[in-house]
């Protein structure tokens, strides 16, 4: 085994904790309140990428290895995030949360940033990534289908979004259909006085 791989795999809990888990197959929610907080949800499957990484270039992870990945599964787990090792570098992950504009959305899946400008516009988006991580992760094979569902209180002014939907008569939330690494959910809007 490469041995940078062999201890990135070693190092899972430090990666995890800096964001390397990857959504993969997912619906997730943020419904803001007009306090600007807001219930965030996201239930599916993440990859973790170091672990894509080992697959893709030395085929199936060792036993040692997806032992470890389900212990620290174990150790990331904590009221509100549930993670549940399924094999193959991926976690079946369930996290329920209530947020402040500002906070991010989880420490291990960075799904939403949030921030507050100081003219009031709160900016709701995922994680940038480059050009070259972007690229990094589809030669991982990593396929993206999720959904993610952004519902606004009544009175929040839209300045802008990228939404593959919008609210209308039968759905309240602003919907993006996430199929690619690159697609970047973006909202801004101002909360009622």
């Amino acid at each position: 085994m490469n041995g940078r791989i062999k201890a990135g795999i070693g190092a899972t809990m430090c990666c995890l904790l800096a964001a390397c888990l990857i959504p993969e197959k997912f619906s997730a929610t943020a419904d803001i309140q007009s306090d600007g907080t807001y219930n965030y949800t996201y239930k599916g499957t993440a990859v973790f990428a170091l672990a894509a990484m080992q697959i893709k270039q030395k085929g199936p992870l060792s036993a040692r290895d997806d032992a470890s990945l389900k212990e620290e599964a174990v150790k990331a787990t904590k009221p509100g995030e549930t993670y549940t090792y399924a094999g193959d570098g991926r976690y079946n992950v369930d996290i329920r949360q209530k947020m402040k504009i500002g906070m991010t959305s989880s420490n291990t899946l960075d799904l939403f940033r949030t921030s507050r400008a100081p003219n009031g516009v709160i900016t709701m988006t995922s994680a940038p990534l480059g050009a070259k991580d972007i690229e990094q992760l589809r030669q991982l094979d990593i396929r993206v289908d999720g959904t993610v569902d952004i519902t606004l209180p009544s009175g929040a002014q839209v300045i802008s979004q990228n939404a593959t939907s919008t609210p209308g008569i039968f759905n309240k939330a602003y919907e993006w259909k996430i199929g690619d690494i690159a697609q970047r959910p973006v909202i801004q809007f101002k909360l009622a006085n």
